[in-house]
């Protein structure tokens, strides 16, 4: 009732609190990759807990109202990931080398990079931040003719390594009402409060090999042979929603609902950093007087933290949802129910953002479509105590075929489908237990490590494509009086 319907509070005959415990193992699949070993993430967590209450009780027209308090977890941003692409011709140090080109930045008397506008190093937009890093970590240089990978000759072969974890969660906090009109029609509306805490930290390894012969030491006394560069995200969210719903009972044992959630508006505080680390062999007679150990130079390079909160926070609005539902009962042995969602998800729309938030704006309604998402279930009780449940769910697809998802700087969750299963005992007229289990498939775009063109051939790690499987187990405990 607190995540689809809160008219379903109206029905409630009697008081009750429960609590839902949640086990995920999250299993992340990767394609057009290889060694994808660390691929699983296990987490405990409180999915929900919640209390309705009978506030009023009658005979006359307005039968009951009951008033619900309560926090559901909305989702879970937790899992792992590592794998290595396979082996190419383009280093992330060529896509430095292609933003600083296409951004005219340039190097100082006193050995710092500035831009057009003459901010310095990590004064300018944190876009700029890895080139400033390869370059102050050896990885790239300005010529007469621009900036270019300093320490990588030609013929050199990039192995790839990439290692990602996720952690979080989204939920809400909601004070709902339902009321029951003469126990055919019921009414519910919630108020909610909604929090999102995320942190990703991403490493990526990069291996510089050469077939056949060594790139010769006079011209390339440096010579890169690997780096890591690491990056570090965080976001945290408040935000506050409303959702209202009804249900009408036409027959004893038809039930038709319909409910509208209405966007939830988020302030959100960022922050992100970066590091670099490489290893040079040192071929030659080491002409920039760098200290050498075990013939290899070496340079750590880390940016500060930027932080956008307070004026430079990010502010948008979630789109609306519409939801229908329908279930009947057989006698006192069965219900069967199905369920639709549609969310205009082009109407995701930021009000705030530090950078233009006219253009972030446009790629959102470019890049994303309305969903839809249907649900299907079946319960059985064999028994007064004792029942069986089976059911499903399917989302189509949030992403539009026509944009081109080089934008997004990470691999963004398109299709999901699940399958679920549980079993229900009641122990007592007061309590009850509920164990249940959860398949759950999400399918995510196609994304790339990096990618930058300035020509007609782009710099680009291997295309991957990302499934990421939930097995999820809740068990929940009742209480009612």
């Amino acid at each position: 009732s607190f995540g689809y319907n809160p008219a379903g509070f109206g029905m409630y005959q009697r008081n009750e609190i429960s609590i839902t415990l949640g086990l995920g193992i999250a299993q992340a699949k990767n394609y057009n990759a290889y060694n994808t070993a660390g691929n699983n993430a296990v987490r405990f967590a409180m999915n929900n807990f919640g209390a309705s209450f009978k506030v009023y009780e009658s005979s006359k027209k307005l039968t009951a109202i009951n008033f619900a308090v309560g926090y559901n977890k909305v989702a879970d941003y937790n899992y792992d990931m590592a794998y290595q692409g396979p082996q190419t011709s383009s280093s992330l140090a060529d896509a430095f080398a292609d933003i600083a080109n296409a951004n005219s930045l340039l190097i100082n008397s006193d050995g710092k990079i500035s831009d057009s506008n003459g901010y310095i190093d990590y004064e300018m937009n944190p876009y700029f931040w890895g080139s400033v890093m390869g370059y102050k970590a050896g990885l790239i240089n300005k010529g007469s003719n621009g900036w270019y990978p300093d320490e990588i000759a030609n013929g050199a072969k990039m192995t790839q390594y990439t290692s990602l974890q996720s952690r979080g969660s989204a939920g809400e906090f909601s004070f709902a009402f339902g009321f029951n009109i003469n126990n055919i029609v019921y009414l519910g509306a919630s108020l909610d409060i909604l929090s999102i805490q995320r942190k990703q930290t991403i490493y990526y390894n990069e291996y510089i090999d050469y077939e056949g012969t060594l790139p010769d030491a006079t011209e390339y006394p440096y010579q890169l042979r690997n780096f890591q560069y690491g990056q570090t995200f965080a976001v945290d969210g408040t935000g506050v929603g409303a959702k209202f719903g009804v249900v009408v009972r036409p027959t004893a044992s038809l039930r038709i609902g319909f409910a509208v959630h209405t966007p939830s508006y988020y302030s959100m505080a960022y922050r992100y950093s970066a590091s670099l680390s490489s290893s040079a062999l040192s071929a030659g007679d080491n002409p920039y007087g760098w200290k050498v150990d075990n013939g290899y130079v070496y340079a750590d390079e880390n940016t500060p933290t930027l932080r956008d909160s307070g004026d430079y926070r990010w502010e948008f609005s979630t789109p609306t949802r519409l939801l229908a539902g329908v279930s009947y009962t057989i006698g006192k042995y069965a219900i069967i129910s199905a369920d639709y969602e549609y969310s205009a998800s082009r109407a995701l729309k930021w009000s705030y953002t530090p950078a233009d938030t006219g253009y972030t704006n446009e790629t959102f309604d470019s890049s994303l479509k309305g969903t839809h998402t249907v649900r299907g279930g079946i319960e059985a009780k064999p028994v007064p105590w004792f029942a069986l449940r089976v059911g499903g769910g399917f989302r189509s697809s949030v992403l539009n075929s026509d944009y081109d998802f080089v934008a997004f700087s990470e691999p963004v969750a398109d299709t999901f489908w699940y399958a679920s299963a549980g079993v229900g005992f009641r122990l007592s007229e007061q309590t009850s237990i509920d164990l249940a289990y959860q398949y759950r498939n999400t399918r995510y775009s196609d994304y790339y490590s990096f990618y930058t063109k300035l020509g007609d051939t782009p710099n680009a790690s291997p295309l991957y494509g990302l499934d990421i499987v939930n097995h999820n187990i809740a068990l929940t405990f009742a209480f009612r009086f």
